[in-house]
């Protein structure tokens, strides 16, 4: 049986909405999975209490351990970073990593879902020119980049001649 498929494909792909968010603190912490479940209700707390977040994304980092990463604006990670010290105080088994100043860029398609290969795309042409990546996230329509402070801009640029980014190139 012939079995037809269709496959949404620009040459160049059109970016929706692109963001940048500057003066951004990334927290990693690197925990046994077993304390997910208390550093998941301390995230929730964390939520509920004082503003929110750019970005929080968790990942296996081998080991029996996860990473977490959050992305704060500088007045709430001043805040979270006594809270999370105050967690930290008696658990050895737990890592803190605070990177700052971050920026954080986001792009959004609607067709991102229907299309393979916009994250590699998106990396592969960072990593080309070098740009060091902190951290990413994906979702089915939405991809993520920490990176250092005044790369933003540039890896924007960059990225305008990858993709159609309405915002950096204007149309």
């Amino acid at each position: 049986m012939l079995e037809t498929a269709a496959v949404y494909w620009e040459s160049k792909v059109r970016i929706y909405g692109f963001t940048e968010g500057l003066g951004l603190s990334l927290f990693t912490l690197i925990f046994p999975g077993e304390r997910l479940e208390n550093w998941a209700e301390m995230i929730k707390v964390m939520a509920e209490d004082h503003g929110t977040f750019e970005l929080v994304f968790f990942q296996e980092a081998g080991k029996g351990l996860l990473k977490c990463c959050l992305v704060f604006d500088e007045k709430s990670g001043n805040f979270q970073r006594r809270r999370i010290e105050e967690a930290m105080q008696n658990d050895t088994a737990t890592s803190f990593h605070i990177d700052f100043p971050v920026e954080l860029i986001s792009f959004h398609g609607p067709h991102f879902q229907d299309r393979y290969g916009i994250a590699e795309a998106a990396f592969a042409a960072l990593k080309k020119a070098d740009f060091p990546l902190l951290a990413v996230g994906c979702t089915g329509t939405s991809v993520y980049v920490v990176l250092p402070e005044k790369k933003a801009g540039p890896a924007a640029r960059l990225l305008a001649e990858t993709f159609i980014i309405p915002q950096v190139d204007g149309s």
